[in-house]
């Protein structure tokens, strides 16, 4: 009778054991059950399209099967230029959302710029084992396109995006660069200091881009090229018989002469000469005179004077600045009656 008594005193703890045990692992599978619901599509889409209006590209492609790292020429898809970029998007929200199975799909408005605009979002739901809980993955990442050609005539030597260097273009002198949406500024440059950028924006907006990219001539080009110009023109009359001048034949032809020996040039007023960019000449922008003496015995001792214009054809290689002789190089402007020297043209 007292073992019987004693198991009737020890039956309810048993009971309360055995149903505290029962309670805790229901709880713990809702519990598990609830921690393996992965977060809904539109939650993930609209994290993906906040996370980029925030500037946080790699963390944004880190919820798509497209990793920032995996992209080749992605130095667009990383945070160090896409932080810097203008991606104007904001008033990111979800419409609505449609599961079928492991696949979803729905829609995010946004504004970009001012602009409404609609993303059509397909998501995925990942499985990575009986301990991970499921993530829905975007599968069609807002990676567009950006076909940057290099047009410099060989002058370039640099690209940059955003002030990042990109690598130059080889061959063909074109470059497919991926991008996500928002503005970036391009621009190819020259190490020389004899060309300028000339930047261009380029606005990506879930279509592929395309820009065209050159460098302009620079003030220091220019600067020098005029010297070289003036040292020329009066390298030339350091000989009065124009003695290893490139602009001889040109200035001969002013007074329809040709190499005789006996005829004396002078410079007697100094042309103003600039640097047409768009050219990429050095021209007079005020006449430069020539006068020749000359003798003959017919005729004795006489002189012409002339006006003449310079162009000069400014070209670049290797970092070096060369010019030559466009069309003879000068040109008359009218020959000029200077009295008692006895000129042809009085």
């Amino acid at each position: 009778m007292p073992a019987t008594a004693a198991r009737r005193r020890r039956a309810p703890w048993v009971i309360a054991i055995v149903a505290a045990v029962v309670v805790l692992v229901a709880a713990g599978a809702v519990g598990w059950a609830q921690l393996q619901q992965p977060a809904a599509p539109a939650q993930t889409a609209t994290r993906f399209w906040q996370l980029l209006a925030d500037g946080k590209a790699e963390e944004a492609l880190a919820l798509t099967d497209t990793p920032a790292g995996s992209v080749p020429n992605g130095l667009l898809l990383t945070d160090a230029v896409y932080g810097k970029a203008d991606r104007g998007i904001a008033h990111v929200e979800a419409g609505s959302f449609r599961r079928a199975g492991d696949q979803a799909s729905g829609t995010i408005t946004y504004s970009q710029h001012g602009t409404q605009r609609t993303s059509r979002v397909e998501l995925a739901l990942v499985h990575r084992g009986l301990l991970a809980k499921p993530t829905w993955q975007i599968t069609n990442a807002p990676i567009a396109k950006v076909d940057v050609t290099v047009a410099s005539g060989g002058h370039a030597d640099k690209l940059s995006v955003d002030g990042r260097s990109l690598p130059l273009p080889g061959g063909d002198g074109k470059l497919a660069i991926p991008a996500l949406p928002g503005t970036y500024t391009f621009a190819a440059g020259d190490s020389t200091g004899l060309f300028s950028p000339v930047p261009k924006q380029v606005a990506v907006a879930g279509a592929n881009a395309a820009v065209t990219l050159g460098v302009a001539p620079s003030s220091a080009l220019g600067t020098q090229a005029v010297a070289q110009a003036t040292k020329l023109v009066n390298g030339c009359f350091a000989s009065h018989t124009l003695s290893g001048c490139p602009l001889a034949d040109g200035i001969r032809n002013i007074f329809n002469l040709t190499a005789e020996p006996s005829v004396s040039y002078a410079l007697t007023r100094q042309p103003a000469l600039a640097f047409d960019a768009k050219a990429m000449q050095v021209k007079s922008t005020r006449d430069g005179q020539i006068t020749t003496t000359q003798t003959d015995t017919r005729n004795g001792t006489f002189s012409n004077t002339a006006d003449f214009s310079v162009a000069l054809d400014v070209t670049v290689s290797g970092g070096k600045v060369a010019l030559a002789p466009h069309d003879g190089g000068v040109a008359s402007s009218g020959m000029i009656c200077v009295p008692g020297a006895r000129s042809a043209a009085c």
